[in-house]
């Protein structure tokens, strides 16, 4: 540590703030969480393959602005993401690395990509035939629910691509915030206290994935001194230096970034082993998990029309029969919507003929 900053310095989490640190990194790493987080990867996929077998139909494939090339990208990316979702319930935590073995970076990709693109779009810096591209206007629904699912998880949890970046978990009034809008249990589980200790610097290798927290320790003695005797072990009681984070198994331990005195700083540390993540090696999903819950998307409208396109989109234009009752949306402006019985005809909206997408309830 810096011996011109003193851990009374830094700004560091309460009791019940670690508590709900390491219950939430618990949370954001575990298969439930990307088991969500896949489905509505796979509710984007099927909006883009329903786009496509309409522009087919209606003979606008030279003119859609999701053609068929975009759609075989996208199932790629959820391949790689099913594959990570398997792989993590067998208990498989590389999976969350940036190499060869992180299928979920390589599952983002094609949603980075077209997060830009829909930015661009819409700012018109890029354009596309929206009048000749069906189901745009979902598109843009599934594509917004993953995008913020997938942030809402992967910040604090997936490895970085550059190797010297700090850990991803900062404590500071971000954080703080963060915390206070989080759901959590009336009654959260107290944070381990293990008694046979693992410790990593900064820069060495972590030999396990799981939850490790930064503490203060003597500092690494020069590379003279180390040839004759070996780091001193540190010792019982710990002060911690900072926000506790998910570490990666084989990866390089980070640096932190702390606040102190108002400003933010880079320092080296002494990460302490707190939880080592074992889950799901013996086929089981810790009952912990049953209690779950997560704050994105962060429209309802959002979550259950994803939810819907997952299962099946049927949409209809003006003066068309419904082949399905229950509630429609109308595909430009999602919050307007109507409720007809099956073989009612569709409306006029605002004197003009629109398409209407059935939502999740229906009737027969």
């Amino acid at each position: 540590m810096n011996h011109s900053i003193s851990n009374s310095a830094i700004l560091l989490p309460s009791d019940v703030e670690r508590q709900q640190i390491f219950y939430f990194l618990q949370r954001l790493s575990s298969v439930t969480a990307w088991r969500r987080i896949f489905e509505y990867y796979k509710a984007w996929a099927e909006c883009v393959e329903n786009s496509v077998r309409e522009a087919d139909r209606l003979g606008w494939a030279d003119r859609t602005g999701l053609p068929e090339s975009d759609y075989v990208l996208i199932m790629k990316g959820l391949a790689h993401c099913e594959e990570g979702v398997v792989r993590l319930g067998k208990g498989d935590k590389r999976v969350f690395k940036f190499d060869s073995n992180g299928e979920f970076e390589m599952a983002w990709r094609i949603v980075s990509h077209w997060k830009r693109m829909k930015s661009f779009i819409e700012d018109g810096d890029n354009g596309i035939d929206e009048a000749h591209t069906p189901l745009w206007t979902e598109f843009k629904t599934t594509l917004t629910a993953l995008y913020e699912a997938w942030e809402d998880c992967s910040y604090q949890i997936l490895a970085p691509r550059y190797l010297d970046e700090p850990a991803l978990t900062m404590y500071n009034t971000w954080l703080q915030n963060e915390l206070k809008s989080m759901p959590f249990p009336a009654v959260l589980p107290a944070v381990p206290d293990p008694l046979d200790n693992t410790f990593v610097r900064t820069n060495e290798y972590t030999p396990f994935s799981g939850i490790w927290e930064p503490i203060e320790a003597a500092q690494k003695k020069t590379s003279l001194l180390r040839l004759f005797s070996a780091d001193p072990k540190p010792q019982p009681p710990f002060k911690i230096m900072g926000a506790m984070n998910y570490l990666h198994g084989g990866s390089r331990a980070p640096r932190i970034d702390v606040i102190a005195a108002g400003e933010s700083m880079s320092l080296d540390t002494t990460w302490r082993l707190l939880w080592r993540d074992d889950r799901y090696t013996d086929g089981r999903i810790p009952e912990q998990e049953q209690s779950y819950r997560f704050t994105a998307p962060r429209t309802e409208l959002a979550q259950n029309y994803s939810m819907a396109l997952a299962k099946e989109t049927v949409w209809a234009e003006s003066g068309s029969a419904v082949p399905v009752g229950g509630t429609w949306l109308l595909e430009s402006d999602l919050t307007t919507k109507i409720v007809l019985q099956k073989g009612e005809r569709l409306p006029l909206h605002q004197g003009r003929e629109v398409r209407w997408v059935l939502a999740e309830d229906r009737v027969a």
